[in-house]
């Protein structure tokens, strides 16, 4: 059973290379809502996407943690920032979030790429959200390239925040503009005995560390009235809007931007 899960593995990675080197790469983006009128809109988060030969649509999910393990991870965020800056340049309307791993960061080639890359076109950081996905502890090499980053104009969002190695350590090491609360706190959302609930406290905590906060994974209702309760200032999730292409991106009526963000 253990030998076929891994040749398993072994081929839907191999299947993601190929389909990754014949030009099956893409990204579907997400609104970011604000939490207080939802025709308000933030940014879209890029999600990547992998087309397979046969047609087949691979969301990250499915293939992210096979590229970690075969160190292909930087060659996967070069392309989707490659992509990012040039749909930004493409549209000036647009204003994007692109995930840029840990790992990537703390590579000394990648982090000389990403940089160089923003650097070339410093008319577009000003609607790059850079979303900082922690699969690794953020240290060392990883918070200078931050820095760097932040330096040349984007704006920095820690994502999945409470979750893996996103963790209340990271808030002190980097300045963010924007903290992206993981879906699992809005899932499971606990009651305290002094009559606050889990969300309140987490989103209250980040709220010390950067002007906007949002709450990942709004499905239902009830769960964006606790983000509002809780004191975020802008949400995501399928409630509001799913992923799609660039092209069938449209932008609700409202103006774009993050309360307390320049």
């Amino acid at each position: 059973m253990i030998g076929n899960g891994i040749r398993s593995e072994e081929g839907h990675s191999a299947l993601i290379l190929q389909a990754i080197a014949d030009g099956g790469l893409s990204f579907a983006a997400q609104w970011i809502h604000d939490v207080e009128n939802i025709e308000e809109i933030a940014y879209a988060e890029s999600l990547a996407r992998v087309t397979d030969s046969d047609g087949i649509v691979h969301t990250a999910g499915t293939f992210v943690s096979l590229l970690e393990q075969q160190d292909r991870w930087f060659d996967l965020d070069l392309r989707m920032l490659d992509m990012v800056l040039s749909a930004l340049a493409a549209d000036a309307t647009l204003v994007l979030g692109c995930n840029l791993s840990v790992a990537s960061l703390s590579h000394p080639e990648c982090f000389a790429g990403i940089v160089s890359r923003i650097a070339r076109q410093p008319e577009l950081t000003p609607r790059l959200v850079v979303e900082i996905t922690e699969t690794y502890p953020l240290t060392g090499a990883a918070i200078e390239c931050v820095k760097m980053i932040r330096a040349l104009g984007c704006r920095i969002a820690i994502d999945d925040f409470g979750s893996g190695f996103a963790t209340p350590e990271s808030l002190l090491q980097v300045a963010s503009d924007i903290v992206k609360i993981d879906a699992c706190f809005i899932r499971d959302n606990r009651p305290s005995r002094e009559g606050r609930n889990s969300l309140s406290y987490i989103v209250g905590f980040a709220a010390c560390f950067a002007p906007s906060v949002v709450v990942e994974g709004v499905e239902t209702e009830s769960q964006l009235e606790a983000a509002r309760m809780a004191g975020a200032t802008h949400v995501q999730g399928f409630l509001l809007s799913k992923p799609v292409s660039l092209t069938q991106l449209r932008r609700p009526e409202g103006t774009a931007g993050m309360r307390g963000v320049g």
